[in-house]
């Protein structure tokens, strides 16, 4: 996630997607606990440029307010504002209130190529944060930038672009605490999106100690999927709340692969 991207169409299906999930004002909803993966600004490609569907003349943004109003107007103030960042989505209230938001940035930059031992300490210190931050989380939300990684990766996460990724022994660690997982994954042109979505899910079975329940496939402009995997504990209620989303507005921009 990078503070550019506030706002955008990925931003807008992210979020209505997690205000479906654990909606405001519900005493059964759970409590949300959002791990940005902040990165470093880019200035080398246009993402995040993606807001013209906040205009009221854009061809789609009738029908994509009426999805979510209040979240639709909340992030065209953030655009219009001119300040957009995960600390401005926080204070305009796009979650709920109880939500717990780390946006500490991730970046190796600053320590040599050769520097691993000191690259590893960074990144484990940044995850201690991000475990502190959200210890009293039902559910985690993880944003990198690019999608999950195994750990055992030909990319290590001690690489500098390594942070443009979440890897599967990191998000293990709010798994083996009971917390239940909704993680951001770019889909690519390696295979059809639906094989892609069963690749991960399966990446997630096997690496971490919860149950893997679908993936959610956003298709308008670029194609993302968030890979929802449950604790004991969340299972029923995820289950229900996608099969929810099946028959909600919302399938018209977001679809369930179930796993």
């Amino acid at each position: 996630m990078q503070d550019r991207y506030a706002g955008d169409l990925g931003d807008y299906l992210k979020l209505g997607l997690l205000r479906f999930l654990a909606p405001t004002g519900e005493p059964a909803s759970p409590r949300l606990g959002v791990v940005w993966y902040r990165t470093a600004g880019e200035t080398d490609n246009g993402d995040g440029k993606h807001v013209a569907y906040l205009r009221p003349e854009h061809r789609s943004a009738a029908r994509l307010r009426q999805l979510d109003a209040e979240l639709y107007d909340r992030l065209a103030a953030i655009v219009a504002s001119g300040e957009r960042s995960t600390a401005a989505l926080a204070a305009a209230g796009v979650l709920g209130p109880a939500t717990c938001f780390f946006d500490d940035v991730l970046d190796l930059r600053g320590l040599p190529v050769n520097a691993r031992p000191a690259r590893e300490e960074r990144r484990r210190s940044w995850l201690k944060r991000a475990e502190a931050a959200t210890a009293g989380c039902d559910i985690i939300f993880a944003d990198p930038d690019n999608g999950i990684r195994s750990a055992r990766h030909r990319v290590p996460a001690h690489r500098t672009k390594a942070v443009k990724n979440a890897y599967l022994d990191e998000l293990a660690v709010f798994a083996r605490r009971g917390q239940s997982l909704i993680v951001y994954h770019h889909a690519d042109r390696s295979a059809a999106v639906k094989e892609q979505a069963a690749g991960r899910l399966q990446d997630l079975a096997r690496e971490l100690p919860i149950e893997p329940i679908a993936a959610v496939r956003a298709s308008r402009g670029t194609t993302r999927l968030f890979l929802v995997a449950a604790s004991a504990a969340h299972a029923r209620y995820l289950t229900d709340r996608l099969t929810a989303l099946i028959a909600s507005q919302w399938e018209s921009e977001l679809s369930v692969h179930w796993y």
